[in-house]
């Protein structure tokens, strides 16, 4: 059974990994796509999930929680 603070690491671990697996995502799909229009939804897409990414990592060295394997 996990206690509480493991279960807290494993999501902002797991939360952490999603924002850069979709930044990631929405960069290779900008340079694919030809539109600007899409591009540019595309471009700021990818800055939400970079922000928060930054954001949950603040709080996770806030925290404690070691999560250099996700970067």
């Amino acid at each position: 059974m996990l206690l509480n603070g493991e279960i807290m690491n494993n999501a902002f671990k797991d939360l952490l990994f999603r924002e850069e697996f979709l930044a990631k995502k929405y960069a290779k799909l900008h340079q694919e796509i030809t539109d600007p229009q899409l591009q540019k939804i595309l471009q700021s897409m990818e800055y939400s999930c970079r922000t928060r990414y930054s954001m949950l990592s603040e709080k996770m060295n806030q925290l404690g929680i070691t999560w250099r394997d996700y970067e």
